[in-house]
């Protein structure tokens, strides 16, 4: 590099630094991007200043055909799935997903991936001149969030990159989330649990309403199998609003060595079915109802392509070691029906959790099929200190605890008890996850091309 593409590279990371800072002031540090205390507290704001922006920037949205996606578990993988489907048939894809591993420009995806630095700063840029006019024209609006300004941020691109369809993720619920503000042309209800319930409600019919309500009058809405309390409200409010159910059950058995799925999108095969198999039914939706022109090979060649980072992701062979962003009971569940087939190996914990989730009820489905845990506080305003995280392990479970001053010390420490012959499983946060693959070097392997070639280089020999 010479040094005067050193110096552009500084100014443009400089730039970006300076980007993100502004977009993070709008946040709520203890609470998160989705809060900021100078937003008005109004429930018709929650969506109203997010359409207040779309609005000032001209409606990209309208637009645009966007995928809407709601649920407690799996949406991170259909999404991921959807858009290897969608790019194999020919349209471009943009998605907005969160949480980030390692980067926020993760969570504004084009064609599978993350928005490079100067698309994401002309776009915080552009941004800013929509909020100074927001509080010039809607001053009782408040500051909008993060999370709302991330929202428009990705429509903005995605109508810029001219993309086939966004796939949208919601952040929190569904009903009051920013994203229900855009104008969409799909709903996609993965698996619903108990999960934000201090925000949701307590039970599963509560929360399901809260996720249901993206369900749009005359829309097509996909829902994956759901528990009978879910499945009951789902096909109560689509009735009332008139939007078109499809219960979409899991892709057939054979499907798994046909497609690849146990290989390239890791985990318990029926999961990944329903997964798959929603992404199938919004792409074969996107064809019937928009034109995609899916054929059978590109369905086949993208649900091989589909690949996430920090979901049942094997990173080293001896000890085996499996990281996971698992954070709630559904995902924890998930997690232990993988680690039950290591019954042949030691297994250590290596565990970090955010205190405003059920710490108790992760380490109640995990803990029993470990040997010993290892302890950490993750890097995060939210983080459940590891001294309060280990009294909660010692209470669940007789096995060894330890602490640990960092994840990557965390990991170093559990694949020496485990041995060469053991397992290690990383689990707790997204924030965890994303710590043990930086101390493991996969910092820049986030998407299935630089998945491929971390392989090729003999990525699982370690």
């Amino acid at each position: 590099m010479t040094a005067g593409e050193a110096g552009a590279a500084s100014a443009a990371a400089d730039r970006e630094r300076s980007e993100l800072a502004w977009l993070y002031g709008f946040s709520d540090w203890e609470r998160g991007v989705g809060w900021n205390p100078d937003a008005a507290p109004e429930e018709a704001w929650k969506l109203g200043r997010t359409r207040a922006l779309l609005d000032l920037a001209g409606a990209p949205d309208h637009g645009l055909r966007i995928a809407h996606v709601a649920g407690t578990k799996g949406k991170g993988s259909t999404i991921t799935f959807l858009e290897a489907v969608v790019r194999a048939a020919g349209w471009r894809t943009a998605a907005y997903t969160q949480p980030h591993l390692h980067t926020f420009r993760e969570r504004v995806r084009l064609d599978g991936r993350p928005i490079d630095p100067e698309r994401f700063a002309d776009g915080v840029e552009r941004l800013q001149r929509l909020t100074d006019e927001l509080a010039a024209r809607h001053p009782e609006a408040g500051a909008p969030t993060t999370f709302e300004l991330t929202t428009v941020l990705a429509v903005l691109v995605a109508a810029e990159a001219e993309a086939g369809v966004l796939i949208a993720e919601v952040g929190l619920g569904g009903r009051l989330d920013a994203t229900n503000a855009l104008q969409t042309d799909l709903a996609i209800i993965t698996r619903i649990g108990l999960d934000h319930r201090q925000i949701l409600g307590n039970t599963l019919a509560e929360i399901a309403a809260e996720k249901v309500a993206i369900a749009r009058p005359g829309q097509t809405v996909l829902s994956a199998v759901q528990s009978p309390p879910a499945r009951a409200v789902i096909a109560r409010h689509c009735a009332e609003v008139g939007a078109r159910l499809r219960v979409v059950r899991p892709l057939p058995v054979e499907s798994e060595a046909v497609l690849g799925l146990t290989d390239l999108l890791a985990g318990p095969a029926g999961h990944q079915r329903q997964n798959a198999a929603l992404a199938v039914a919004a792409a074969e939706a996107l064809a019937e109802q928009h034109g995609l022109p899916l054929t059978t090979p590109a369905v086949e060649a993208g649900l091989r392509d589909a690949w996430l980072p920090a979901r049942l992701e094997l990173v080293g062979l001896h000890p085996r070691t499996l990281l996971d962003a698992a954070h709630n009971v559904d995902s924890a569940r998930v997690l232990a029906e993988e680690l039950r087939s290591w019954t042949d190996r030691p297994l250590w914990l290596v565990l970090g959790i955010l205190r405003d989730k059920d710490a108790r009820a992760i380490l109640r489905v995990l803990l029993p099929l470990a040997d010993g845990a290892i302890v950490v506080t993750p890097p995060s305003p939210r983080a459940l200190p590891a001294t309060s995280l280990a009294a909660a392990c010692r209470a669940v479970a007789a096995v060894p605890v330890e602490e640990a001053p960092s994840t990557g010390a965390a990991l170093e420490l559990a694949r020496a008890r485990a041995g060469p012959a053991g397992g290690v499983a990383v689990a707790g946060s997204f924030t965890t996850a994303s710590e043990a693959r930086a101390a493991l070097g996969l910092a820049q392997v986030v998407t299935a091309d630089a998945r491929r070639a971390w392989l090729a280089g003999g990525g699982l020999g370690a």
